[in-house]
């Protein structure tokens, strides 16, 4: 059994102030921004793809640098596909996973993340 307190709970604060609004007044402009943003990283996440499948020497050579841990060539071939963000790239014998992030200031604010397998 687990059980959870939290101290110092803004939403709690909220309610108890605004019992007739549960919930703080709806401003949806980070939503729209996070939405806009994450089309971006979308627009990067498919020049990858596309690259991957029009590219029978991009993708031999993007899995064998992988497959021999070559961080910083698996990173140069996927910025070389034209990307704007840089995503975070893991991999492991299965497969490649690349994770772009976008931020509102400095709050994250969207994540594409593409895992890809190979094995």
């Amino acid at each position: 059994m687990h059980c959870l307190f939290f101290h110092n709970n803004r939403m709690a604060d909220w309610i108890g102030t605004h019992p007739d609004r549960p919930y703080p007044e709806v401003n949806a402009t980070l939503f729209r921004t996070s939405a806009d943003k994450a089309i971006s990283l979308m627009e990067d996440a498919n020049l990858v793809m596309s690259k991957i499948t029009s590219s029978d020497s991009f993708s031999s050579e993007l899995m064998a640098a992988a497959q021999q841990s070559d961080q910083k060539e698996v990173e140069r071939m996927i910025e070389s596909t034209g990307i704007k963000k840089k995503p975070k790239i893991t991999y492991n014998p299965d497969g490649i996973t690349m994770n772009f992030v976008d931020y509102a200031g400095d709050k994250e604010c969207c994540h594409i993340i593409t895992q890809l397998r190979w094995l």
